[in-house]
């Protein structure tokens, strides 16, 4: 039985916290093989970072994992590179060309002063934190006015997941077999994250119907039909 990113183990409550993960290393996910894991491969569009995020300011990663997407950053030319995370695991990137540090997204304050990071992406971190508000408050504080915030989370409105919610009353996503606890509907997205930036652009992809194989492809990127979603957010 596994989450991810983590390996659960048997007879654990279902949700790892991060005092848990950082006492037991064995819970922590190795990579295999190449698999980069589920934050590159899963949620990661570097296409909205090439279009929002300057080269020339200094960006924030929250929650690299391993680092394949701190390492992309690095050969595609940004120069100053923030990296956060709860734990160092970081397999990839130039670690002499970034500024690591380690951080409780939860409820630690960022490493940096107020208004000076140009930009910051969180590829799938949101829905593993127990207050995932008070991280995107942290990313405002840091961000410069009229900062980037570019957000991805799993997908909870496709119609796959709308209709196991009726049944089950669990979103498919936010199950026993992961470590999903937050969800952040459009109303809670509104009143809390939309405080503190203005929403400029949101990207569906990856269709969620993989029994199909190649025939999902054609569906289309949108709210019902796909397993991620992206936020582009502008602070205020």
């Amino acid at each position: 039985m596994r989450i991810e990113p983590f390996t659960l183990i048997r007879g654990r409550h279902p949700f790892v916290t991060v005092e848990e993960l950082r006492r037991d290393s064995t819970l922590l996910l190795e990579p295999k093989g190449d698999w980069t894991g589920p934050r590159f491969e899963g949620s990661t569009t570097t296409s909205l970072v090439e279009k929002y995020c300057p080269k020339e300011r200094p960006i924030l990663e929250c929650g690299p994992i391993w680092g394949k997407f701190t390492e992309w950053l690095q050969n595609y030319g940004y120069r100053d590179v923030r990296v956060l995370d709860f734990a160092d695991m970081l397999r990839w990137g130039d670690r002499a060309k970034m500024q690591f540090a380690v951080t409780d997204f939860n409820k630690d304050r960022m490493p940096y002063a107020d208004n000076t990071i140009g930009s910051a992406v969180a590829w799938g971190i949101c829905e593993h934190l127990e207050n995932p508000f008070h991280a995107a408050r942290e990313v405002a504080r840091v961000l410069k006015p009229g900062g980037v915030f570019v957000m991805a989370i799993p997908n909870v409105f496709h119609i796959v997941s709308k209709l196991v919610f009726l049944r089950r009353g669990m979103f498919p996503r936010w199950s026993y077999g992961n470590n999903h606890i937050s969800i952040l509907p459009h109303g809670v997205f509104e009143k809390t994250i939309l405080r503190d930036f203005t929403l400029v652009e949101t990207r569906y992809y990856k269709p969620f119907l993989h029994w199909l194989g190649a025939k999902a492809k054609y569906l289309p990127a949108n709210e019902w039909f796909s397993d991620y979603v992206a936020y582009v957010l502008v602070k205020k």
